[in-house]
């Protein structure tokens, strides 16, 4: 097969993975209202014991979900709000949407979640239900400062220097569940007499609920010992606003999160990036025939040695299968620090690191797809970008140096100059990003 050939079928299995992870398919696959019960993964609540239904949706995937939701809670909803940086279908019914920003909060940012606090406040009561429903990219979406002192700018200053400094999202997390007002249980703590049940579209590490939109509703996990390490690590109160900087160097570990029972908070994860490199492994062996191998150990790292393993992984996977076609599919985020203006993100640069070092070692019949499941890499407008062994040679005849796209940040530029963007528009989902590498003997 040709390279091109595998672009196209790396093209391929990720379209067809999009449309397997289907937001509102899995929502109402997981969630149902039976005899006059909320049914959730074994957990079973009678509807009659709350006068007060409501639903608080924040994320990426907060359109659809809150969809599903409101159609299987039907005349029972109460009230509500959707915090989305994109309506991706029908807004949904009876329930107000605010257009939060990302990567950065807006003004819309601070509005919903004093709007989501007084709502809690209002209702919260035992006969209160509230059905959160969690996704990724609700970090900037949906916030309220900690400090009256915080202006909107320092919170978009704050995030643009988490962004840009090279921090896992993880550390950045820490950093803003202490300068927030609702991050780190803070929402859930303003109904603390109420029923709750959050449902989780992840975008973080496996299991870690409570970095999903800086969690919410669920305690903060982290010390102050980590928070110190983060913030002598990126040098943070040298770039941070100084009503930032000052919050975290007195910082202590003071709340108190009110008494719950257990019972009375109850999470559960709907859909990881786990699952989204398992549909995409299964698609390429099945519908293509190729030798495939999940790289589940290659997640979280800096994005040059990140390109580096793949490539080592996929030839030793040729190498091993030397008359087949092999895939190697992993997810996660590699970091990526912004070194320039251009434009683009960490899968873009992603595959252009890796198509840089298909030439250096003078592979051929290789292609490479890095895209993210939300439709939007950097701050570019593409998913992400897929490479092959002629990258490189396209993108110098186009009048474009690969590396000097590198140390500007402007993968995107590079990529949509020789047709090899991947656009999809934001798809209303956000489980992290997948990375497929193929080649042919």
């Amino acid at each position: 097969m040709r390279s091109t050939e595998l672009k196209n079928i790396a093209r391929e299995i990720f379209d067809e993975t999009l449309k397997l992870i289907d937001v509102e398919a899995v929502v109402r696959q997981a969630l149902r209202s039976e005899d006059g019960r909320l049914i959730i993964n074994g957990e079973s609540i009678p509807l009659s014991d709350y006068s007060t239904v409501l639903t608080i949706a924040i994320g990426k995937a907060s359109v659809a979900m809150a969809r599903a939701a409101t159609a299987i809670l039907g005349e029972r909803l109460t009230a509500g709000l959707v915090v989305t940086n994109a309506i991706v279908g029908e807004a949904p019914a009876r329930l107000p949407v605010f257009p939060g920003g990302h990567p950065t909060p807006n003004r819309e940012s601070i509005e919903a979640a004093n709007f989501a606090l007084e709502l809690l406040h209002r209702h919260d009561s035992p006969q209160t239900l509230i059905l959160f429903l969690i996704s990724g990219g609700g970090s900037a979406m949906f916030e309220r400062p900690a400090d009256p002192a915080m202006t909107l700018e320092d919170l978009q200053s704050v995030n643009r220097t988490l962004v840009g400094c090279g921090a896992v999202i993880g550390e950045m997390n820490t950093v803003r569940r202490r300068l927030s007002a609702v991050k780190g249980g803070r929402l859930a703590d303003a109904a603390p007499a109420s029923r709750q049940l959050s449902l989780y579209l992840s975008d973080v590490n496996s299991n870690d609920l409570a970095a999903v939109a800086s969690g919410p509703t669920l305690p903060d996990p982290s010390s102050d010992a980590d928070l110190a390490r983060i913030v002598e690590r990126y040098d943070l109160l040298s770039k941070f606003p100084p009503s930032a900087a000052q919050i975290l160097a007195t910082v202590v570990t003071t709340r108190k999160t009110p008494e719950v029972a257990a019972a009375t908070r109850t999470h559960h994860l709907l859909l990881d990036n786990r699952e989204v490199v398992a549909i995409a492994s299964r698609i390429a062996a099945d519908r293509f025939n190729l030798i495939t191998a999940i790289a589940d150990d290659l997640v979280e790292d800096e994005v040059q040695s990140l390109a580096t393993e793949h490539l080592d992984r996929l030839a030793a996977l040729q190498l091993a299968h030397p008359d087949r076609a092999v895939c190697l599919v992993s997810g996660g985020e590699a970091v990526c620090p912004v070194r320039g203006n251009g434009r683009g993100g960490r899968s873009q640069e992603f595959a252009l690191r890796v198509a840089l070092a298909i030439e250096r070692r003078r592979m051929a019949r290789v292609a490479v797809l890095a895209a993210g499941t939300d439709g939007i890499d950097g701050n570019s407008p593409a998913a992400g970008a897929v490479a092959d062994d002629s990258t490189t040679a396209r993108a110098r005849a186009a009048g474009i140096i690969p590396e000097e796209a590198l140390e500007c940040s402007d993968s995107f530029s590079l990529f949509e100059a020789i047709g090899d963007s991947i656009i999809t528009g934001p798809t209303g989902n956000n489980l992290r990003d997948l990375r497929l590498l193929i080649s042919a003997p």
